[in-house]
C-alpha cells in the first residue's frame, strides 16, 4: 500500500519520520511484512525525504503486507490509529513490483516564501531561471572555490507574488538539488562548504512529486 500524507511542522513525530511511521503501521493491526535489519517493526519505504526544516503537502510512505488488503480496509485500520498531528490524504493499492516513490519521482514543485527584495535581486526569478547557465558558486574554508551549474535539474519558474516563488526541479539521474541552491543563486547568497545551516529567512514546501510519461506529461504521486 501507498500512504500519503500530511505532517504538520509542530507534529511530535518530526524528529523521526520513519520511526513514527513504523509504529503508526504497526498498531494498525494490518499484517505488515517485516523489515530485513529487524523482523519486528514493518518494512517500509519512505521518501524522497526533505531537508532539514523543510516542509511538504504531501508525503509519501510504501507498506509491505503479507496478506492482501483492500484500500478501504487499509484506510480504516490506518486512520484508527493515526499520530497526533498527521493527516492522512490518501491510501492506495500499488502492485509488489512497482517502483517505490523515491524510483518513481522524477519532478517536485516547491513554493519558497521569503523577503527576496531585501537581497535587491538584479533581475526577476523567471528571467534568472531562463539564463542558459545558472552558476552556484560556493566558498570552502580553506580557499577552494566551487562552481556547479543548476540549469540541467531546473524546469520552470514562476513569481506567485512578491514574496513568493514556485520552482519546479527534475532529478538528475540519482540526484536532486535542494531548491534552496537556485534561490541563492539568483540571490547571490555565499553558500558555505560542505554543510550549510538551516536557513530560517526561507520557508521551503514540496507541493507534490511526480512521475513523467513517455510523452514527458507530470502525473501527481
Amino acid at each position: 500500500m501507498r500512504i500519503v500524507f500530511h505532517l504538520a511542522p509542530d507534529a511530535p513525530g518530526q524528529g523521526d519520520k520513519v520511526g513514527l511511521l513504523r509504529a503508526w503501521v504497526a498498531q494498525s493491526g494490518l499484517e505488515f511484512a517485516p523489515a530485513k535489519q529487524n523482523p519486528r517493526v514493518p518494512r517500509i519505504a519512505y521518501g524522497p525525504a526533505l531537508k532539514k526544516g523543510q516542509q511538504a503537502r504531501r508525503e509519501y510512505v510504501d507498506i509491505y503486507l503479507c496478506r492482501a488488503a483492500t484500500v478501504c480496509e487499509a484506510r480504516a485500520l490506518l486512520a484508527l490509529c493515526k499520530p497526533e498531528g498527521l493527516s492522512l490524504l490518501e491510501v492506495q493499492r500499488v502492485p509488489y513490483a512497482l517502483a517505490g516513490v523515491q524510483q518513481l519521482a522524477g519532478v517536485a514543485v516547491y513554493e519558497v516564501e521569503g523577503d527576496f527584495s531585501a537581497w535587491a535581486p538584479t533581475q526577476p526569478f523567471e528571467n534568472y531561471v531562463s539564463s542558459t547557465r545558472l552558476e552556484r558558486i560556493c566558498h570552502a574554508a580553506n580557499g577552494m572555490v566551487f562552481t556547479t551549474d543548476l540549469k540541467p535539474f531546473v524546469v520552470s519558474a514562476q513569481t506567485l507574488r512578491p514574496q513568493r516563488v514556485q520552482l519546479t526541479l527534475q532529478r538528475v539521474g540519482e540526484q536532486w538539488i535542494d531548491p534552496l541552491e537556485v534561490i541563492y543563486a539568483w540571490l547571490g547568497i555565499e553558500l558555505p562548504v560542505p554543510q550549510k545551516p538551516t536557513d530560517e529567512r526561507f520557508i521551503v514546501t514540496r507541493q507534490g512529486l511526480y512521475w513523467q510519461d513517455s510523452q514527458q506529461n507530470l502525473h501527481l504521486i
